[in-house]
Formats: C-alpha cells, sequence, structure tokens
C-alpha cells in the first residue's frame, strides 16, 4: 500500500467544536489512517498559552460541495497519485459520529505527534460514506492563532 500526506492550517481564531479538515475515501479506494501530526502558528509572536484539543470524527456521509481541496503528496514518489480526498471546506459538511473517534489534549506551545501503526489502525472503507473529520473541540482560539494539521494515510 501506498502512503500519503497533506497538510492544512485552519482559520485564524477557529471556534470550539468546529472542522477544518475532511480525509474522504472514494468509491474504489479506501485506506487507513497513519499518522496525525498537530500543532499551533500565532502569526509573528509566540502562541499564547492554553490548552486545546483536536477531535477526530468518523464521517457517515459525503456532504455537498466540498472545497479546499488538498492533493495528498505521495511519501514514495513512486507510488501512483492519491485517490483519497483531503478538503478543508463545505457548503454542507458530512454528517460526523458521536463520540469523537479519537480525542487528545495539547497545550498550544507544544503540538501532538499520533502514529496509528500496528495495533492502533483506523480503517476508512472505500465508498462516498466514509472518512474522517478532524475538529478543534472545546477552545476557541486566540485570534491570529491557526491549527496547522498533517495527515498521513495509506491506500
Amino acid at each position: 500500500m501506498a502512503r500519503y500526506t497533506a497538510t492544512v492550517e485552519s482559520s485564524a481564531a477557529l471556534a470550539g467544536d468546529t472542522a477544518f479538515g475532511w480525509l474522504r475515501p472514494v468509491a474504489g479506494s479506501g485506506g487507513k489512517l497513519r499518522r496525525v501530526t498537530v500543532g499551533v502558528l500565532a502569526g509573528a509572536g509566540v502562541p499564547t498559552s492554553q490548552q486545546l484539543e483536536l477531535g477526530v470524527a468518523r464521517i457517515t456521509n459525503a456532504g455537498t460541495t466540498p472545497g479546499g481541496s488538498v492533493t495528498g503528496a505521495k511519501l514514495d514518489p513512486n507510488s501512483p497519485t492519491a485517490s483519497c480526498l483531503f478538503h478543508t471546506t463545505y457548503a454542507t459538511p458530512p454528517t460526523v459520529t458521536s463520540p469523537d473517534f479519537y480525542k487528545v489534549a495539547f497545550n498550544s506551545q507544544s503540538g501532538v505527534d499520533l502514529p496509528f501503526e500496528l495495533l492502533e489502525e483506523a480503517i476508512f472503507a472505500a465508498g462516498t460514506t466514509d472518512g474522517f473529520a478532524f475538529f478543534n473541540r472545546t477552545n476557541a482560539l486566540p485570534a491570529s492563532h491557526k491549527l496547522v494539521l498533517s495527515v498521513e494515510w495509506e491506500e
């Protein structure tokens, strides 16, 4: 299986309980979430110290009018082009499961690197109604602060 990565930034001052990234399979290709890395960018200054929570929720439908598409970058240049989709906006976002599939708390002056390897497999099936949404949970980001999210998947 080939591996791909996509990196996105949230909007500044992102509200709590707001999604800012969606990893989506297509009809003929599913995959496995393999790594999630997240941190905070604060413009030209040091990030304001606060507790944040990244939520990862499973998707149960396709949503409508996706935008902000990010093409998955090949980790191995010999791999085929990524089939799965990564979006940053939707007119109507996909419905997600509750509670979140996974949550992690971290301080805005640090970051988080979550490998999903070996026993910690997070699989998304081929089809248009599966995948993962990435949320800023709990606290809103201060002005000029953005979440930076890197996602690695295998398909």
